[in-house]
């Protein structure tokens, strides 16, 4: 008697698996232009047993001077110091380009981005493909051209054997009807980013479970399998006489510090008492900074919340993103216990 190797595989899994526990497949993202792991994030990766890891490869994004897409922020490979892992190289691509794009331009886009993709990973020899994901937050404007983009994109991956993939925003999973479903196999839910970045008042727009609840409540099952990303970045909101102007990246209260140049005004809030540069921006006297972070109580609570959802027997669980920040401010433990809340079904 022979086994069929599909077959091997799913006794493997299922000896491995306890009855009534879901698999959970941890994994990262990646979105520094430069993909090199240094030894604290391949230590993180490595202890929770990640296989898989989401690097953004380019942006897309529309070239008024041209008048076409452009590709930017394009990737350099380390091969050494990811070596084992899948890469699943993802691409972002913003509305604007999908607004101004002819109909007609899909058809070339979709051409050059798999062209893209593959020149870059060439730099690798030892790659080898099996999913590329798409990320836009698209609108109600450009969900056909969208929608036509990945199905022109999938006709080019799915003869080398190449699945593809698409990031989901609450809004989108909770009002499919309104928002359409990507042609796709798989979506990864994008839990973070929900709450308002305009507003002072706001407690952390990164993560904020309050607001997220009118789209979980009552949430039925997706018309697509679905992963789920969960935040592990932190930032500063800059705000300049009532507006905010940028996002400053990894900001944490330790570069703060300094009470002649800043005043603690409550709990990761501060403003800016002279005039200073900070990581390469300058700051205004009278400038506002609220400090978001998601804490690893806060990414558990999620976790709790998130766990009882029609996920399926098996899922994708991706943290973003993955850099020295994470490193540093999460020990390993903390996202073993996120992972096994999904292990419950």
């Amino acid at each position: 008697m022979s086994f069929k190797p599909y077959l091997i595989l799913s006794l493997f899994i299922a000896a491995c698996t306890r009855p009534g526990e879901r698999e959970v497949r941890p994994a990262f993202y990646h979105w520094q232009t430069r993909l090199e792991l240094s030894a604290g994030e391949r230590a993180l990766v490595d202890s929770l047993g990640v296989k898989k890891l989401y690097a953004k490869f380019f942006d897309v994004d529309w070239d008024a001077a041209f008048g076409e897409p452009a590709p930017l922020a394009e990737v350099q490979l380390a091969p050494g110091t990811y070596a084992g892992l899948e890469i699943v190289p993802a691409v972002f691509i913003t509305n604007r380009t999908l607004e101004r794009l002819p109909a007609s331009g899909l058809e070339v886009l979709a051409g050059n981005m798999s062209d893209k993709l593959f020149s870059l990973a060439e730099a690798d020899s030892s790659l080898h493909i099996k999913e590329v994901q798409l990320d836009c937050d698209w609108t109600a404007r450009t969900q056909k051209a969208y929608f036509q983009l990945l199905r022109l994109l999938e006709e080019r991956l799915a003869p080398r054997g190449i699945s593809l993939s698409a990031t989901i925003r609450l809004h989108q999973l909770r009002y499919p009807e309104r928002t359409g479903v990507p042609p796709v196999e798989r979506g990864m839910l994008m839990f973070y980013n929900m709450g308002s970045l305009d507003d002072w008042e706001e407690p952390n727009s990164i993560l904020n479970l309050g607001k997220a609840e009118p789209y979980l409540e009552g949430l039925g099952a997706y018309p697509m399998r679905l992963d789920l990303a969960l935040p592990l970045f932190r930032w500063g909101v800059l705000y300049r006489e009532g507006r905010m102007i940028r996002l400053l990246n990894n900001l944490d209260a330790g570069q703060l510090s300094d009470s002649s140049r800043f005043r603690l005004l409550g709990e990761g809030r501060y403003q800016v008492l002279q005039g200073a540069f900070l990581d390469g921006h300058y700051l205004y006297e009278g400038d506002l900074i609220r400090l978001e972070a998601v804490a690893p109580q806060l990414l558990q609570q999620a976790a709790r919340r998130l766990r009882s959802l029609p996920w399926g027997d098996e899922m994708n669980l991706a943290f973003y993103h993955l850099d020295s920040t994470a490193a540093a401010g999460f020990r390993a433990q903390d996202l073993k216990e996120a992972i096994g809340q999904f292990k419950r079904q």
